[in-house]
């Protein structure tokens, strides 16, 4: 029993070592199955897959672990997801891949130094931000981060 988001919460997982052509996943070693109980909520059960055996990974590391996954999701990944629309993109190439999250995670990291300074912090948002940038200036970068032949040209 723990108190998650100020509810109370029960998770249970059960684990059970298998081979990759049990489960059609390449390398499984171990699968298992979550269960969610929240007060005031419906239960919400959940698989897992791992290639980690379960002498590396015993249930009680596989609970924490997965409780920590979500720090990320809503840390940095959400900003991502709701500032840029991260989840949405639908830049093909590696390379263009690559840049386009460089760039948006240097405008996270600019967002959240600027936000570090501001009077209350806490009720500033990236759209804050970005309604102080100069958004023809915004609008070239995006465009030189996507162009397959980028030029300078349009920035000055």
């Amino acid at each position: 029993m723990e108190i998650n988001k100020g509810r109370f919460e029960n998770r249970f997982i059960r684990t059970e070592s298998v081979s990759p052509e049990e489960v059609g996943f390449p390398f499984a070693s171990q699968v298992a199955r979550l269960v969610r109980q929240t007060e005031g909520r419906k239960d919400e059960e959940v698989s897992l897959v791992t290639s980690a055996p379960l002498s590396l990974l015993p249930a009680r590391l596989w609970l924490k672990l997965n409780r920590a996954g979500w720090d990320i999701e809503s840390g940095l990944h959400q900003r991502l997801d709701v500032s840029r629309n991260d989840d949405r993109s639908r830049v093909k190439g590696s390379d263009a891949m690559l840049v386009l999250g460089m760039y948006r995670r240097i405008a996270n990291s600019f967002f959240m130094e600027w936000r570090s300074h501001q009077r209350k912090p806490e009720h500033v948002t990236t759209t804050d931000f970005q309604t102080l940038m100069d958004e023809n200036h915004q609008a070239a970068a995006i465009r030189l981060v996507l162009n397959k032949r980028p030029s300078l040209k349009f920035l000055s």
